[in-house]
Parts: C-alpha cells; sequence; structure tokens
C-alpha cells in the first residue's frame, strides 16, 4: 500500500522517466530503423543449423549469392534465421550448405510482389485501428482533451514497442505486427478502465484515491497477462509466437509507463474537477 501512496505523490517526478523512455525509443527507431520481415518486403528466409557467428554466416552468404543486405540472427531455438532480399531456388539453397558448411532446416520464401501487398495492408489496418479507438472513446467519454490522452498513450505505446524491437533486432513481420495490433486493444482497455475510475463514474472521494484503487485492477490485469506472455516467449519453440510474445511484452512494458504515468499524470492535473 506504501508503494501504491508513493506511486501516486511521485507521478511527476515519474512522468519525466516516462517521457525519457518514450524519447529514448523514439531514438532508436529513427537512427536504427526497424527492419521488416520477408512476409512484408519479399525473399526468402532460411532457417539454418549451425554454431557459427550469424554476422559471419550473413557476409558469407552475401558473397557466394552475390547479393547485399543479407541478414541472420540467432533465434530463440538456438538455429539462425538467414533473410535473403531475393527469391532462391533450391540450387541457391544446395549451394549455401555447401558453402557455408551448414544445413538448412526450412526455406520460405514471398515474392516481391506479396510482400508488397502485406505490407500496403499493414499501412492501411493500422491508421484504421486508430480512427475506430478514437470514434469509440469519444464516444465513451465526449471529452476531447481526455479521448486524446487516450489517443496519445496508446501512441507512445506503439513508439516504445516498435523502438524495443529497433533495439533487440526483432523485425516486423505478419507475427509481429499481430502482437502490435494487440498492444492497440490492450492499451485502450486499461486507459478505458483509468479513466472510468477517476472521472466518468468516480467513486472515491479524491481523484488521487481513484487513481489507487484503479492503479490496483490495472497491474492484476497487467501482472497476469505478463506471465502468459512470458512464458511464451522463454519457451516458445516457434519463431512466429516467439515474435508476438515478445512484442506483446515491449507494449505491456510500454503500457505501465503511459496509461499508469502519462495518463494518469494528465488526469489528474488537467481534467479531474474540471
Amino acid at each position: 500500500m506504501r508503494a501504491i501512496d508513493a506511486y501516486v505523490r511521485n507521478l511527476d517526478r515519474l512522468m519525466i522517466v516516462t517521457l525519457a523512455f518514450t524519447a529514448a525509443c523514439a531514438g532508436a527507431l529513427l537512427t536504427v530503423g526497424i527492419k521488416l520481415g520477408v512476409d512484408l518486403k519479399g525473399g526468402t528466409m532460411l532457417v539454418l543449423k549451425s554454431n557459427q557467428d550469424p554476422d559471419t554466416l550473413a557476409r558469407q552468404a552475401s558473397r557466394v549469392l552475390g547479393v547485399p543486405d543479407v541478414q541472420a540472427v540467432r533465434s530463440s531455438r538456438g538455429v539462425i534465421l538467414l533473410q535473403v532480399p531475393k527469391y532462391l531456388s533450391a540450387g541457391d539453397a544446395s549451394r549455401l550448405e555447401r558453402s557455408l558448411h551448414v544445413k538448412i532446416e526450412s526455406m520460405q520464401t514471398v515474392g516481391p510482389a506479396l510482400g508488397r501487398a502485406f505490407w500496403r495492408s499493414v499501412k492501411i489496418a493500422v491508421p484504421l485501428a486508430i480512427v475506430a479507438v478514437a470514434a469509440i472513446v469519444f464516444a465513451i467519454f465526449r471529452r476531447p482533451l481526455l479521448s486524446a490522452t487516450v489517443l496519445a498513450a496508446l501512441a507512445l505505446d506503439l513508439i516504445d514497442a516498435l523502438g524495443l524491437m529497433s533495439l533487440t533486432g526483432i523485425p516486423l513481420t505478419l507475427a509481429s505486427f499481430a502482437g502490435l495490433l494487440m498492444i492497440i486493444g490492450y492499451a485502450v482497455d486499461s486507459n478505458i478502465l483509468l479513466s472510468m475510475y477517476t472521472v466518468k463514474r468516480r467513486r472515491a472521494r479524491t481523484v488521487e484515491a481513484s487513481i489507487r484503487e484503479s492503479f490496483k485492477t490495472g497491474m492484476t490485469m497487467t501482472l497476469t497477462t505478463s506471465a502468459a506472455a512470458g512464458a511464451l516467449f522463454l519457451l516458445s519453440a516457434s519463431e512466429a509466437i516467439f515474435e508476438i510474445a515478445a512484442v506483446v511484452v515491449f507494449g505491456l512494458l510500454a503500457d505501465v509507463l503511459n496509461t499508469w504515468v502519462f495518463n494518469a499524470w494528465v488526469i489528474k492535473e488537467k481534467i479531474a474537477g474540471r
């Protein structure tokens, strides 16, 4: 209980931490950038069984195939994911095995046209999701500043999650994009919970008490979801599930700051009681 009281009293200081964290994630996103997976830009994804260094394998594969921008990372299962930005035939795969002294466990190929179609769908789906969320939030609260704050917290969640993906090398794929859509849904839930407790249906005498009540419920939700996503993150044998779990974990971390610090601070200082 003392920890929760200290949290409410120190929202001003926690805001500095939240904004600094978002600035660092945005900086990583702008400087490092985020990789697009094969399913969004086209090319071939090879799963290699090898103990060699991924960067070394990427350079060797680039030289053997005569293709620039070959990327390689070691996955959670210990295998190496080699991403080649071109269509590879069975003969190319056999040549890679002989030249790199590796074993190819699987190969996934997506044509450039299909990759571009997937990427266009992603760029359409996110704005539509945000517009739909904006309409629902405004219909519930009918208060422009409160609705804008909820949407701002949602945008910050996405920036933080993408920044952490950039820093950890997790590419933007159809799987990780599904994780981002899950973050949108979860962020809206937590922000509406906070807003309901503190503004629309406030039962406590003060806004600080309302924030404390909603924080207990919200953190219970976050911890239970984190436990499930963390188990998938650590134990998953599927790369797609690993990517979804990683993005969800990143989003939950971001949402703790952006809902329970950023949005709570705005409600406490600018909205409650007006």
